[in-house]
């Protein structure tokens, strides 16, 4: 197809949906509060730094951008998920366009997007798995503009966008490096006789160079950081664990991609666009055979869904739209798993209601491979807010001569990153951490006395005070973890050594230390 031959792209229609999906999450954003790893992500907005122990920088530069422009609140730390899902949903469109799909085709697509939970849950998020997911996207946009038009340009915005990918999460590699499998194995590899494909990786790895001479200088935190999630969830995942969710993901949204995927393999319309099957094949036994989490590949399914859509304008004509409807009632039931939508109290009664009647108990398995009353990503968005006002009542009735000697102390980064997020609300100092990347901004030399401590583990006593008190706890009963806050004083030595010497250690052990 020629470049003047491609469907027109039907903008409205598009642009009605992304208005949808905005509306969508703009509604569910604050029905529960923030999530753990939001906390995590947002405090290393303040530390801008080119790497972090468990991610790369784009994730703390953009949430340093939305807390700068829109403050610090849940809508904006939200706002950009929900946006890059919103910019997706056009993508998409522009995608089946390209393809050869009308407008029925881009408007099927467009809704399978909208409709599915996982990139419900996804978008409601603020995670590098969103914009991940984007980046996968974008990624297989460009390759079919490079196998459609044959223009070199493409490739080097693929190498812009693989490179920014990688600065966003690590796993766009498995899925670069099964573009380039794919590519082999069609016959498009003759595209990769010219330059302009090792100029665009060159390109992609300049893009990428600070981070990873960033990874160099600390003896490469990535791969210690996937020791740990091997060590620790990894560990439970089965093969039928992660091929299982592939067909749930979407849940009714598997009539759309699985078409899709049939179809780049076997629809003459879409035979030239085969390098994206393949990349969807090899990106899944690649995952497979390195025990990846089942959502590591959902970067790849909306160009599945994009193709699919094709096929079943194909097939269908206008009547292809009829399928939106049906995967907006077969998904309504499972759509709650994703996006929250009822009281959390309402949800662990439906979650009961699904398993007991309809056998449901998928989302409700976490990671340690354990079955819950709520998904694991709902508990961990519980509980979190109540630690800022408890710790600042206990906080501000010191008296002052005790309070300016206070250590504020987090066990984990979820305790540290509460705290700092409401920090000012509450006028309350710095929370440390010597969990995850909290570790990095720990100062080695401070003066304190006392120690508020807030921790999931029970304190029975310290080698450094005389008393260790429990001030209070996390009282939300469906609330992940217990959340204690414990007073510490009587400080049995001067602490400021200990301190420098704790820092030193835990720095060493990171492989961030520097003499």
């Amino acid at each position: 197809m020629h470049q003047d031959q491609r469907p027109q792209l039907y903008w409205q229609g598009l642009l009605a949906i992304v208005a949808a999906k905005l509306l969508v999450h703009t509604y569910a954003h604050n029905i529960y509060g923030l999530h753990r790893d939001e906390y995590l992500y947002i405090a290393e907005g303040d530390h801008l730094s080119w790497g972090y122990l468990e991610v790369p920088p784009m994730i703390a530069v953009l949430g340093k951008l939305a807390t700068t422009i829109l403050g610090n609140n849940p809508f904006a730390v939200r706002f950009l998920p929900m946006l890059i899902g919103a910019i997706s949903i056009y993508l998409i469109g522009m995608m089946v366009c390209e393809m050869g799909g009308k407008r029925w085709a881009q408007l099927l697509a467009a809704g399978a997007f909208l409709f599915s939970p996982a990139y419900l849950g996804s978008n409601n998020l603020f995670q590098p798995v969103s914009f991940n997911q984007f980046c996968w996207l974008l990624s297989a946009y460009w390759v079919v503009r490079i196998i459609r038009t044959e223009e070199p340009r493409y490739w080097y915005y693929l190498g812009i966008t693989a490179g920014l990918g990688f600065l966003t999460k690590y796993s766009i590699v498995f899925f670069l490096l099964s573009l380039a499998g794919a590519f082999f194995l069609t016959p498009e590899r003759r595209m990769l006789r010219s330059k302009h494909p090792y100029l665009a990786v060159g390109l992609a790895l300049l893009i990428a160079a600070p981070n990873l001479y960033w990874q160099h200088a600390y003896d490469w935190p990535v791969l210690r950081h996937m020791q740990e999630l091997a060590r620790t969830q990894l560990v439970y995942m089965t093969p039928a664990d992660f091929l299982l969710p592939q067909f749930l993901f979407h849940w009714s949204g598997v009539l759309v991609w699985i078409v899709g995927l049939w179809g780049l393999m076997r629809i003459p319309v879409l035979k030239k666009f085969r390098v994206l099957g393949w990349a969807y094949v090899l990106v899944l036994l690649l995952l497979l055979a390195l025990s990846g989490k089942a959502y590591y590949t959902l970067g790849a399914y909306a160009m599945l869904i994009a193709a699919g859509a094709v096929v079943w304008e194909q097939w269908l004509g206008k009547r292809a739209l009829l399928l939106l409807p049906i995967i907006l009632v077969l998904n309504a039931g499972i759509i709650p798993y994703g996006l929250p939508l009822m009281s959390v109290e309402k949800m662990e009664q439906y979650c009961a209601y699904m398993k007991d009647t309809y056998g449901v108990s998928g989302p409700l398995r976490w990671e340690d491979g354990q079955e819950r009353s709520i998904p694991q990503d709902f508990s961990d968005m519980h509980g979190w807010q109540e630690l800022p006002g408890k710790v600042a009542a206990f906080y501000h009735s010191l008296p002052d001569s005790v309070r300016n000697k206070t250590l504020l102390y987090g066990g984990s980064y979820g305790h540290a990153g509460v705290l700092n997020f409401y920090r000012e609300k509450y006028d309350l100092p710095e929370c440390y951490s010597f969990n995850s990347s909290f570790v990095m901004w720990v100062p080695e030399d401070l003066k304190f006395e006392y120690q508020i401590q807030l921790d999931d583990r029970w304190q029975d006593g310290s080698p450094y005070f005389e008393e260790v008190r429990l001030v209070d706890t996390i009282e939300h009963p469906l609330a992940r973890d217990p959340g204690y806050i414990f007073w510490k004083n009587g400080a049995k030595e001067d602490l400021s050594p200990v301190w420098k010497e704790i820092v030193i250690e835990q720095k060493r052990e990171n492989g961030i230390y520097r003499e």
